[in-house]
């Protein structure tokens, strides 16, 4: 189960952006440079340079670098099924840039959480730690399905709720990486031979969809279990 006091937190990327990462931390929208290997639906992102963010620090939502509260989003689904028409890769070259809440706040970063997926018109935004066990729908955030269904049609866009921190996550706010498989995790390591820290990285096949089952992965890992060590 996740620990809704203090969540883990996850940005998923292409590998080719993990060095510029580590060199620069991860930037908002509206401070990236333009040669990243894009994994967003431009659609969405422009809507995300409009939408304003109604509570301090304010701006609008690129103003913010956006975190997930659980794995298997949404917009990794859409990835795989195709719809981001722009990426040109698949989820295997994707890794997770993972921290909790606890880790943001400690670094004195400011940050806003949504309910849902922030653009949406309907999305309630806040900024109050103690508010995040009502504000988030941590069952909808521990279900392996999220699909919407015929009495609850709004399942989607709150798995889609988001942590966004304003400006800058410095690199040394990541505990961990998580990657698909072995193979990726040797990819991610050579990437950041030149990094200041490396954060552990850690092979997790079920935080992806459909792993091949010959996938020689090991998990290491249990989802919202928590680390001692990282607090």
């Amino acid at each position: 189960m996740i620990d809704a006091a203090d969540p883990w937190l996850l940005h998923f990327t292409h590998l080719d952006n993990l060095a510029e990462i580590a060199r620069t931390g991860l930037l908002a929208d509206n401070l990236r440079r333009a040669d990243v290997h894009e994994c967003g639906q431009p659609s969405i992102k422009e809507r995300r340079r409009s939408r304003v963010v109604p509570v301090p620090p304010g701006g609008v939502v690129a103003d913010y670098a956006p975190f997930y509260f659980a794995p298997r989003s949404p917009m990794l689904r859409s990835i795989l099924g195709g719809k981001v028409r722009q990426y040109d890769s698949d989820q295997t070259h994707l890794v997770y840039l993972v921290t909790r809440l606890s880790r943001v706040a400690g670094a004195g970063l400011p940050w806003v959480a949504t309910d849902r997926n922030a653009v949406l018109r309907p999305t309630r935004f806040t900024t109050d730690a103690a508010a995040l066990a009502e504000h988030i729908d941590w069952e909808i955030m521990n279900a392996r399905y999220w699909g919407n269904t015929p009495e609850d049609g709004s399942r989607r866009e709150r798995r889609m709720a988001e942590l966004l921190v304003h400006g800058n996550v410095p690199w040394r706010t990541f505990s961990h990486l998580a990657v698909c498989c072995n193979e990726r995790a040797g990819e991610a390591a050579e990437r950041l031979e030149a990094a200041p820290t490396t954060p552990r990285v850690l092979v997790r096949p079920d935080w992806y969809f459909d792993v091949p089952s010959g996938c020689p992965c090991q998990g290491v890992w249990s989802w919202g279990g928590g680390e001692s060590d990282d607090r």
